[in-house]
């Protein structure tokens, strides 16, 4: 089974990658390691108000209650794939990182019921499926996503760079 501490690493290299936790402009207001104001308002005012080398635990218990343990990536036997599955619910949303997948595994593979909720039908396709597969498909997913979503350039290079990661 994926654990939490790898997939961490993971995202923070994209949102923070020399875990200075400080905040910085961010579309919509400020972020700390990716924890957005204006998304997280109650979150990011809690994190901002610790020391800055203080924030490290609080900022991998937000990744962890808000996204890890909703979108049930504990249960997916790939590391890498879990790691990219989150990586992509913090830049998108849990659930639409959760669809995404279903939908890729109804393509090739399975007849889900697209909700984005990983339950145990979802979890034993996603692990049915050879990991670097799922993870190739859910990359070409990811890069689809991202042609179709309005953002400046700069953006769509970072997030094609995500997907491609």
């Amino acid at each position: 089974m994926s654990q939490f501490p790898p997939a961490l690493d993971f995202i923070l290299n994209n949102e923070d990658r020399n875990r200075q936790y400080a905040i910085v402009p961010d579309k919509g207001g400020q972020a700390i390691a990716g924890i957005n104001s204006h998304y997280w308002p109650t979150a990011f005012a809690n994190i901002s108000r610790l020391p800055q080398g203080e924030r490290g635990p609080a900022i991998a218990n937000f990744y962890k209650t808000e996204f890890w343990d909703v979108m049930r990536l504990g249960g997916i036997n790939s590391q890498d794939l879990a790691n990219r599955v989150l990586d992509e619910g913090v830049n998108a949303g849990p659930y639409t990182a959760c669809r995404m997948l279903q939908q890729v595994l109804n393509e090739y593979t399975a007849n889900l019921n697209v909700d984005g909720i990983l339950g145990s039908l979802s979890l034993e396709a996603i692990n049915s499926v050879d990991p670097e597969n799922l993870i190739a498909w859910y990359r070409l997913a990811r890069m689809a996503r991202y042609e179709s979503t309005p953002g400046t350039q700069q953006e769509r290079a970072a997030w094609e760079a995500r997907a491609r990661a």
